[in-house]
């Protein structure tokens, strides 16, 4: 019994320190960078807002069994959606702007799931998990000690190493859990079915997915879909191995995830924007810290900066609180071509920035070239 327990210490211990040496960052730093990087995006296009839901019939609420709606009769009044769509929005400022940043994204976080646990109670659960597994390893990761109004005071509790560990162990695990289905249905050798063809008609036909190159896959040869089928699930079964053998085969493998994002949004539509932040958590972003350091020594881009971040407050403010208002600039046709253009915009940005990372560390990690040993000439001093 103690050498079976010696062996799974030792294997628990090696994993660990494989993940870590994969994931740690090259610098602490480009966490701050990167905390105000997420908040301006959450603050621009993915703060969530749930006053919408008082305003549901009764009869449609049918919570999860593990669920803290479970807990209630039927959906709450105005006034409790109210108060918790100002606590996300007011945590989610506090966040960006690093006022006690590990506290606000916590308070943002279990924010967002109070909401989340009555919005999944119509019966359908989305796919934006991975968002919110993003910011409970950050909240640990010390991401509130840099360009911080407030910053956070050095702590036993944060750690940059097991927060993004921690982080890459879950995407794994989501993306094996989601390969895993794949591979039981899709790996068939049988060109009369095929997976990616079943996804991409239930989104054209029924849920009029119809925009960029989607229109042109019904001409793909069967043989193209079923290379497709395989592809999916060898990449989706993959990441762990890639995580395990080293950074660069981590970044890699990364590399590619935006890729594939980028193909899922051409041929399928579903640009799964979220998960841009989620990759770009392994990247370095010492480079933006130092940038951002800079420009805030100037006194216009900090009124700059202040007024972008009042603007997005007083849009998702409005979004969240005045439920009669109603965008006519753009039609709701409009709005699914421009989240489809802003997902490749995001995702080709995550594709150079984390191609940058890979070939930078290419080049720090490549032996020197020999060098001739130089015997130093003294001159004398007079």
């Amino acid at each position: 019994m103690k050498t079976l327990y010696a062996w799974i210490n030792k294997a628990n211990t090696l994993f660990w320190t494989r993940v870590c040496h994969s994931t740690t960052p090259e610098n602490p730093q480009g966490l701050g960078a990167f905390r105000v990087l997420v908040g301006l995006f959450l603050l621009a296009l993915y703060v969530p807002s749930f006053s919408w839901i008082a305003e549901a019939p009764q009869a449609l609420f049918t919570p999860p069994l593990l669920s803290l709606a479970t807990l209630f009769d039927g959906f709450p009044g105005f006034t409790f959606f109210f108060l918790v769509d100002c606590t996300v929005l007011l945590s989610l400022v506090c966040l960006t702007l690093g006022v006690k940043a590990r506290a606000s994204t916590l308070v943002f976080l279990f924010s967002c799931l109070l909401g989340l646990t009555f919005n999944f109670s119509f019966g359908k659960i989305d796919h934006s998990i991975l968002i919110y597994a993003l910011l409970l390893c950050m909240a640990f990761s010390g991401w509130g000690k840099h360009l911080a109004l407030f910053p956070d005071k050095p702590s036993r509790v944060d750690s940059p190493a097991k927060s993004l560990s921690l982080l890459s162990v879950l995407l794994c695990f989501a993306m094996f859990s989601a390969g895993f289905e794949k591979a039981i249905h899709w790996i068939d050798f049988d060109l009369a079915l095929n997976g990616f063809l079943g996804w991409f008609n239930d989104g054209y036909y029924l849920l009029d997915r119809h925009y960029l190159l989607a229109p042109y896959v019904i001409y793909f040869p069967p043989a193209l879909l079923e290379i497709f089928d395989y592809t999916a699930v060898l990449f989706e079964l993959s990441p762990l191995l890639f995580l395990l053998h080293s950074r660069r085969a981590w970044r890699l493998w990364l590399l590619v995830a935006c890729i594939f994002h980028v193909t899922n949004t051409f041929l399928l539509n579903i640009p799964f924007i979220a998960n841009v932040m989620v990759y770009l958590a392994f990247t370095d972003f010492t480079w933006l810290y130092a940038k951002l350091s800079r420009w805030l020594q100037l006194h216009s881009v900090r009124v700059v900066g202040t007024g972008i971040v009042i603007l997005l407050v007083f849009m998702r403010g409005k979004e969240a609180f005045d439920l009669s208002a109603t965008v006519t600039l753009l039609s709701p046709t409009d709005k699914i071509e421009m989240k489809l253009y802003l997902g490749i915009f995001l995702w080709l940005i995550a594709i150079y920035l984390i191609a940058k990372s890979l070939l930078r560390q290419t080049s720090t990690s490549a032996p020197e070239p020999a060098q001739k040993a130089i015997t130093p000439v003294l001159k004398p001093h007079y």
